[in-house]
């Protein structure tokens, strides 16, 4: 299978690495375009749209995935996916992978995170897409996540009903995980944003949110330990009722995945 990875912390990010190089490791076509500066936050913003703008993009050689096609783009990760789906790159890619974000993006905000606005673009332009996210350095595990994302990727190919996962990674060896489960949008995400006005700048600092998350949210199950797995289909998420028995599925098969892993 031919897949777009992409990212919104930039093509040099490590957690995009991880992801890219397993995989091409189980055996898919992989091409990277990815953003040549940070830009998280962006959601799914294009960046400019006038008229004969031109765009910065560069082949770039990276020594920790030397037989996979990089290719920098001075915009933000929907912007690579819809260049890469439009054939600039190689052939039209099959599936789109967004990550390893370095962070959790749970909750009903991650409509500002461009890490999920990648794969929602994708699915605006008839693609499927993944999502994936750990936490904050220095205790991210971009390994774990890597081997659940492998794992994850290969059940959403052979289960073309979903359009998009957005899939969040606890920080732990992978035997330590509790388990796989599908998840609402919690109400708060486990990232939060504090917002202070001074004379000249508003500041920006980020907290943990560990209350209120809502009980079997993907807020709440990511910090029990679980990979939380949200089944996306535009801004919501599919309910219980939804394609009965497919969360069932998804939870069991890729438990026994994760644990034949491990």
């Amino acid at each position: 299978m031919r897949i777009l990875v992409t990212n919104d912390d930039g093509v040099a990010s490590e957690g995009l690495h991880a992801i890219a190089a397993s995989l091409a490791a189980d055996g898919h076509d992989v091409v990277v375009v990815a953003p040549s500066s940070d830009l998280s936050g962006s959601g799914s913003s294009l960046g400019t749209l006038e008229d004969g703008a031109r765009v910065g993009c560069r082949p770039v050689e990276l020594p920790e995935l030397p037989a996979i096609p990089v290719w920098s783009v001075d915009a933000p990760p929907a912007f690579a996916v819809l260049a890469t789906a439009s054939g600039l790159f190689g052939e039209r890619p099959d599936l789109v992978v967004s990550g390893i974000n370095p962070g959790p993006n749970t909750g009903r905000m991650i409509l500002g995170s461009s890490t999920v606005g990648a794969v929602l673009t994708a699915t605006a332009i008839g693609l499927r897409g993944v999502a994936l996210s750990c936490g904050f350095p220095p205790d991210h595990r971009f390994d774990t996540a890597a081997r659940v994302g492998v794992a994850v990727i290969d059940w959403f190919a052979e289960h073309p009903v979903y359009d998009a996962l957005n899939v969040n990674v606890p920080d732990c060896d992978l035997a330590d995980i509790h388990g796989v489960r599908m998840a609402p949008l919690a109400r708060r995400g486990l990232m939060g944003l504090r917002l202070e006005h001074e004379p000249d700048a508003i500041v920006l600092s980020r907290y943990t949110q560990n209350s209120r998350l809502g009980e079997d949210t993907d807020s709440d199950l990511l910090s029990r330990g679980y990979v939380a797995v949200s089944a996306l289909r535009n801004l919501g998420t599919v309910g219980e009722d939804d394609e009965a028995g497919l969360a069932a599925a998804l939870e069991a098969e890729l438990a026994a995945a994760l644990a034949a892993a491990g």
